[in-house]
């Protein structure tokens, strides 16, 4: 069962589950996944379940649809898609391998008319939503590490000030394999945020793709591999 995770300015905002043929995205509350913002239109996108695929469509909105950055019209979705509407993202994980604005009164905002992004209206945009991004900035978050490979590790929740990774008992995350470490990273949280580090064996350490030899930062989404495991980490609120 495929699974939503809808965030805004990387925090945590509410989590779906797949459990329909088909689900719809977009500002108007018949949605399945219903994103209160005017950059997002009407009926925005929608995601159709295909035996074991997810097939991701852009309902012709305003101000497009984005998987990893680049837009999108019909796109087969990948577990750990980012895929962004406005200034919100949505995480997509598997369990299986325009027109311009209509003349408006100001007061009187027409709902129904889906504003289109510029530089502008996006300050526009996230102002009117300061107070509770201020608020959301200031709350405790932990880190969070999920499992792209496919593996049953599921969702690790990283509370502790030094995780250890690798294959002995000690690890707090044990990853098989020849080439993989005793204790082939760990992951320590600092006042500025988490930080991995390499510390020994032949499994090599990626974030994003990039080698890592020493310690490189963390941040929401980052994918992490070490080995043949691959992990993509984020971060929520504590609750």
């Amino acid at each position: 069962m495929g699974r939503i995770i809808l965030t805004f300015n990387k925090q945590i905002i509410k989590k779906f589950s797949f459990d329909k043929d088909s689900m719809t995205i977009g500002r108007k509350p018949e949605n399945d996944v219903q994103i209160d913002n005017l950059a997002v239109s009407g009926y925005h996108a929608k995601i159709d379940k295909a035996g074991s695929q997810f097939i991701l469509t852009d309902l012709k909105s305003t101000n497009g649809t984005f998987v990893n950055r680049e837009q999108v019209v019909s796109h087969t979705l990948n577990h750990g898609d980012n895929i962004q509407i406005g200034k919100h993202v949505l995480l997509f994980l598997s369990s299986d391998k325009p027109a311009a604005e209509a003349e408006q009164s100001p007061q009187e905002p027409d709902l129904d008319k889906t504003m289109i992004l510029d530089t502008a209206k996006q300050r526009e945009l996230l102002s009117k939503q300061g107070a509770s991004a201020e608020a959301a900035q200031k709350a405790e978050k932990i880190g969070v590490l999920t499992a792209l490979d496919g593996s049953d590790i599921g969702e690790i929740q990283l509370t502790k000030k030094l995780t250890r990774i690798g294959k002995a008992d000690t690890s707090e995350i044990r990853l098989g394999g020849m080439m993989m470490g005793a204790t082939a990273a760990t992951i320590s949280k600092r006042p500025s945020g988490y930080a991995i580090t390499f510390t020994g064996g032949m499994a090599k350490l990626k974030v994003n793709g990039e080698i890592v030899q020493e310690s490189a930062q963390l941040k929401d989404f980052d994918t992490i591999e070490i080995g043949s495991h691959k992990f993509q980490f984020y971060q929520k609120e504590v609750k």
